[in-house]
């Protein structure tokens, strides 16, 4: 098996193609663009320019694993021109996802033209490279997607914010534009086999688009080894939330949830690590939700090592890797089915019902009060997560894609 995987950005810092690499099994590695490669290592040296200085020195953090430098293509001259239309674009969420939509396709041509080489398959990331996936499959490669989050997220979203009105800004109908390019909207026309970070993904596949749970695969992800070493301080009552303060991820109901425990005089202070817009942290019904912004990484293990217990009620995720990394620090975690953790309810922490508030304070009150089920709790979650690292993930994922060999 030889792949050519198809990736835009520096997701999970190039994880996929450096383990396919390391295997022998890597034919090709395509990106937009990045810091070592092609354009992307010029454009690099004017990081201290005004205005533009901003967006390279985001560009620069794209280092590529040494071992993949000499596989990967990069793509900068569609990535120049989508750049500089959403320029133009900014205020205007539906034709910046428009734009987006040309750009996948103007990407996934150039790709095409690129070639496959030796390439038995392709692995691409939620469908990216568009145009290249069905060239593959008409060339006789099997093409492989990774669904990194539910395919139903747009769907369970336009229904929360019908139930949580001014929460939001209302978004525009992405499926309807979506259809306005066909040829960027391939992903489960074009699909042979499904890698699914959690089971909650590989049964939204089956049960919502067709997709035969034998053709989906369940990878975990990992966390870095290093939390494993941070030694705890919890502080109690002290619940620790890290992520987009937004519906999606459940702020609502923690909010919902801080309030019912502030009414039963159940001493808690809520931390919520993550960027948060105007519109959520003025509301009344977060005034018990101490929001941060955004935290650095350097600080951010600070945060596990004070916190009691985790927390992320999430409505819709592939895997939400901060869960892993709450676990490896010794954190009890609570949190949803749907953020596909693999804490395990009344191991680990407590898997509680999506949007149900009282379940929440129920499972926060619990284990803060219950402070032998919390530290057992704790003991447990940092054994779970020796399982889970970025080597053992790495494992899990070739033994994996060797089941797509026929």
């Amino acid at each position: 098996m030889k792949f050519i995987v198809v990736q835009i950005g520096a997701r999970r810092d190039y994880a996929v193609p450096t383990i396919l690499e390391k295997a022998g099994m890597l034919e090709r590695f395509y990106t937009d663009i990045c810091a070592d490669v092609g354009l992307g290592k010029w454009l690099c040296a004017g990081r201290g320019l005004p205005v533009i200085g901003s967006k390279l020195q985001r560009l620069a953090t794209r280092r590529l694993p040494p071992e993949i430098r000499d596989k990967t293509r990069t793509f900068t001259a569609p990535m120049l021109r989508h750049g500089m239309k959403l320029m133009f674009n900014r205020k205007n969420p539906a034709d910046q996802f428009r734009e987006h939509l040309r750009w996948s396709c103007d990407l996934g041509n150039a790709m095409a033209r690129a070639g496959f080489d030796n390439a038995t398959h392709v692995f691409s990331m939620f469908g990216e490279g568009g145009p290249l996936l069905p060239e593959a499959r008409r060339r006789g490669l099997k093409v492989v997607s990774e669904i990194y989050i539910l395919l139903s997220t747009e769907r369970i979203l336009a229904e929360e914010r019908k139930l949580f009105p001014d929460w939001e800004p209302e978004q525009p109908d992405y499926s309807s534009i979506s259809r306005e390019f066909p040829d960027a909207n391939v992903l489960l026309t074009h699909t042979d086999f499904a890698v699914c970070p959690s089971e909650a993904v590989r049964e939204d596949l089956a049960d919502n688009f067709g997709i035969p749970r034998e053709r989906g695969v369940v990878v975990p992800y990992g966390m870095n080894p290093q939390l494993l070493e941070l030694p705890p301080q919890p502080q109690q009552g002290r619940v620790l939330f890290v992520g987009t303060a937004e519906l999606r991820k459940g702020i609502h109901y923690l909010a919902l949830a801080a309030e019912k425990l502030a009414a039963k005089n159940i001493r808690c202070e809520f931390r919520v690590a993550g960027n948060v817009s105007p519109q959520i942290a003025r509301r009344m019904e977060c005034k018990h939700l101490n929001f941060l912004g955004r935290v650095p990484r350097e600080r951010i293990a600070e945060e596990y090592q004070r916190a009691d217990v985790f927390v992320l009620p999430s409505l819709a995720e592939g895997s939400a890797e901060v869960t892993y990394e709450a676990l490896a620090a010794g954190l009890p975690v609570i949190t949803t089915r749907a953020a596909g953790s693999v804490a395990r309810d009344g191991i680990e922490g407590r898997i509680v019902p999506e949007r149900d508030a009282n379940a929440l304070a129920d499972a926060i009150e619990q284990l803060v009060e219950d402070r032998t089920l919390r530290d057992r709790m704790a003991k447990a979650a940092r054994e779970r997560a020796r399982d889970f690292t970025w080597e053992k993930y790495g494992e899990r994922l070739i033994s994996a894609l060797n089941k797509f060999k026929k």
